[in-house]
């Protein structure tokens, strides 16, 4: 459940990062905040300008992230990248604020919108909206030609609360607010949008994309029309995740496994920390989500010995059924209960150590029970991390296909 910046060899992304400051534009502006008013879900609260980018240091970005693999993309346009901060809803249903990046494509006349979910965060500052430079994504799709908005998410970047770390309602909220804000902000800036609305995400960003898709259909489909939507490598079905994974002798990212636990815990007010991780850890766990550490640090300070990170009663309980709320939550934040409308496109490595293959063969499978338009794409011998770039790339591939009218459904209207 990586974001992209974790997915570069911190030492080529070191040396790449002196390459774009030294040939890129990063003169921040000063914030233009928005005359107060209404406060209402997408409202924006202010704006400012991040850097620019040159299309040759966004390809040259990727095609070193690539590491040999192919990059067939056309990178054509500069970016110009805005920090955005906007009204949305926290996961008690009450107005709060969430930040995120927004990526213009420099001289494009008109363009299509493409809301790109990240990968697992825990540290606050390591988003787009605070460093561009960690949503590759968000680049490369400006850089293509989409206006690209990319979602901090509740508890990062601006946020300050705990991140509600795969619950369903807030994450898609988030989308759907960063969607309606994006908007107004290319309407106060003179961008052209064409009315196509296209989503993806990688890891914990494929679970949002698909909570945000679900909602979108659900209640919200006479304001955003989805032209397709590609997750990627996420938890779709959190119970078949959780007891994939807890029936393990080990697993190399406990920090995900406690984010869960820790966030539901307070979403839902459980007071179960005691309960569910043994002592030595249960007590560093809330200052381990504190936002101030990276999921590399949190690792550090745990034990990737599941039978030693929780306690072997809280295990036995979830996996024979007896434990009921946490059975409960991952149910109810489960994202296999609907029948999806706009085209669906799979994507997931089938040697994924982190997040079970299984997750998007079982979506694939119910979708089409179900008689959605869906496709599986598998990496094959893809990991984790080794999957990420081919999926996004390939995914773009797929949108470009659909932008210039070259693979249609009859649903589609714009």
């Amino acid at each position: 459940m990586k974001s992209i910046r974790q997915l570069f060899p911190k030492y080529l992304y070191r040396l790449f990062l002196l390459f774009i400051i030294s040939v890129s534009l990063s003169c921040k502006s000063a914030d233009s905040p928005v005359e107060p008013g209404s406060q209402n879900r997408g409202d924006i609260v202010k704006t400012s300008f991040l850097a620019s980018y040159s299309a040759l240091v966004v390809q040259n970005l990727v095609t070193l992230g690539a590491a040999g693999q192919p990059v067939n993309v056309n990178f054509k346009y500069d970016v110009d990248a805005y920090k955005i901060v906007y009204r949305t809803l926290d996961p008690k249903g009450n107005i709060t604020i969430a930040s995120g990046a927004i990526f213009v494509p420099k001289g494009k006349g008109i363009s299509p919108l493409i809301s790109l979910q990240h990968g697992t965060q825990t540290n606050r500052n390591a988003v787009a909206s605070v460093s561009p430079l960690s949503a590759v994504d968000g680049l490369t799709a400006a850089s293509i030609g989409y206006y690209a908005l990319v979602p901090d998410y509740l508890g990062l970047g601006e946020s300050t609360m705990l991140h509600p770390y795969h619950h369903a309602k807030s994450s898609a909220d988030c989308v759907i607010d960063i969607i309606r804000a994006g908007r107004e902000f290319a309407r106060t800036s003179n961008i052209k949008l064409n009315g196509q609305v296209f989503l993806a995400g990688y890891s914990e960003g494929g679970y949002v994309t698909l909570a945000a898709h679900r909602e979108i259909e659900k209640n919200y489909n006479s304001e955003i029309k989805i032209a397709a939507c590609a997750p990627m490598a996420g938890a779709y079905d959190l119970n078949l995740t959780a007891k994939t994974i807890l029936q393990k002798q080990t697993y190399g990212q406990p920090s995900y496994l406690s984010f869960f636990v820790v966030a539901y815990n307070q979403i839902y007010g459980w007071n179960k920390l005691g309960v569910a991780f043994n002592s030595t850890y249960a007590e560093k766990m809330p200052l381990l989500f504190d936002g101030t550490k990276s999921t590399s640090e949190i690792n550090a300070q745990l034990t990737t010995d599941i039978s030693q990170l929780f306690q072997q009663s809280f295990l036995n309980s979830y996996l024979n059924g007896s434990e009921v709320d946490l059975t409960s939550a991952f149910t109810n934040n489960s994202l296999l209960n609907w029948t999806p409308a706009a085209p669906l496109k799979f994507y997931h490595g089938n040697a994924d150590e982190y997040v079970p293959y299984e997750n998007s063969t079982k979506a694939a499978d119910y979708f089409k029970s179900v008689g959605a338009t869906v496709e599986l794409v598998t990496i094959a011998d893809g990991t984790h991390t080794s999957s990420a770039l081919p999926s996004i790339l390939n995914a773009v591939q797929w949108f470009e296909l659909i932008r210039l009218n070259k693979q249609n459904y009859a649903y589609q209207k714009y």
